[in-house]
């Protein structure tokens, strides 16, 4: 016959395993649930990316259909390094508003805000940019390179994922 005891060392030990399993449980969900976080920000990351890459495309687009550089006053996203103070891009006051372009290309899926970019003048015509004569966006055509720097921002499936990109860009107006 069996003891008291050993009857209750069976309750014991089968306690003991389900307690064990309810860990592996426990530990096996808190690790599924930090990997979708990990791959939900991972894709917004993405986005954001995507969307201010967007951006300096049609900010360069933009670029190759000005005909001057008269813009360059300060204002509406066009800025002029010599003449005046580049905007801060860590701020969000830059991005809202006149103080940039916005995106005007088709919509981008899944992006809460439309990507903006601002479009700076770094060497006007007649300054040397003899070494860029052959860069990457130079329009063909007699003349010097004008130089541009194109900041642009874009976010993912919320705002609080961010990408800020920069390109110098070459142009001969």
């Amino acid at each position: 016959m069996n003891s008291p005891f050993q009857r209750g060392s069976v309750l014991i030990v089968s306690l003991l395993m389900l307690l064990v399993l309810t860990i592996i449980g426990i530990t096996a969900m808190s690790t599924s649930t930090l990997e979708e976080k990990m791959a939900g920000n991972s894709r917004d990351q993405n986005l954001a990316f995507q969307a201010a890459e967007a951006g300096l495309r049609d900010a360069e687009a933009y670029i190759e259909g000005m005909a001057s550089v008269a813009a360059f006053n300060g204002t509406s996203g066009f800025y002029n390094i010599s003449s005046a103070a580049a905007p801060d891009i860590s701020s969000n006051t830059t991005w809202s508003g006149t103080a940039s372009i916005v995106y005007k290309g088709s919509d981008i899926p899944n992006v809460k805000t439309e990507p903006r970019y601002i479009i700076e003048l770094v060497s006007a015509p007649g300054n040397s940019g003899a070494e860029l004569e052959s860069c990457y966006g130079c329009s063909s055509g007699a003349g010097t390179v004008t130089n541009l720097r194109i900041t642009t921002r874009g976010t993912g499936g919320s705002d609080n994922a961010t990408v800020i990109l920069q390109e110098y860009y070459g142009k001969k107006f």
